[in-house]
């Protein structure tokens, strides 16, 4: 009886030591750490922001750019029209009736206070040859392009160059007034020089008070 009791007891010492003795070596779970916790817990959540957020992105569907407004066409610059379907050479004429006339390249105008003439037409061609002394007569078409009549002691005047033996003509009677609008032939009688070359004068419009206004013309020859 009392061996048995004895041997018990030895068995249940052996069994106590074989328990423990499983244990040894096993390392103790760690202690969790609070603030590696919440670190992690935020990595995760800017993550998750930053993906969420690239989404959101690539989901827009990009504008094209708005297309520039065209520019407004510009307005077609105003052309230059006789008043009343006038033509070069009107029916009033000074000194006598003109003969047919070419139209030039418009010329410059050049107005002063209500008086301008604008030159339309001529004859004589520019370079036309003549004989030493040979008489003939030119004539230009002026346009009253201002807003004075051109009535008395108005005059169709050489101002430089070649004279040519030519008169001025100065408007003297009430028919040969021109009104704005209208145009006036002004026929001059020229002559061609003693001597071979070329010779160019100058014609301009003057008005009552001896003010030269409106398109500086000329006449161009050459003497063989």
């Amino acid at each position: 009886m009392l061996f048995r009791r004895a041997r018990s007891a030895i068995a249940a010492s052996l069994l106590m030591t074989a328990l423990t003795a499983c244990n040894l070596g096993q390392v103790p779970e760690p202690t969790a750490d609070v603030n590696a916790l919440y670190t992690a817990a935020a990595d995760t959540l800017i993550a998750q922001f930053g993906e969420q957020q690239t989404q959101t992105a690539q989901a827009v569907t990009p504008t094209s750019p708005a297309s520039p407004t065209p520019l407004a066409s510009p307005s077609p610059l105003p052309t230059f029209a006789l008043p009343g379907g006038l033509t070069p050479f009107s029916t009033l004429s000074l000194g006598l009736t003109p003969l047919p006339t070419v139209a030039g390249p418009v010329a410059n105008s050049f107005p002063v206070g209500c008086n301008d003439a604008q030159f339309i037409g001529e004859t004589v061609p520019d370079k036309t040859e003549f004989d030493a002394q040979k008489e003939f007569k030119k004539a230009w078409s002026m346009l009253n392009v201002g807003t004075c009549t051109w009535d008395e002691n108005y005059t169709f005047a050489f101002k430089s160059g070649e004279r040519l033996s030519g008169n001025n003509i100065v408007i003297s009677k009430e028919g040969d007034f021109t009104k704005p609008g209208e145009s006036q032939a002004f026929v001059v009688t020229l002559k061609a020089p003693n001597q071979v070359g070329e010779f160019v004068g100058y014609w301009q419009m003057r008005s009552d008070e001896g003010i030269w206004f409106g398109s500086l013309v000329s006449v161009d020859i050459i003497v063989e």
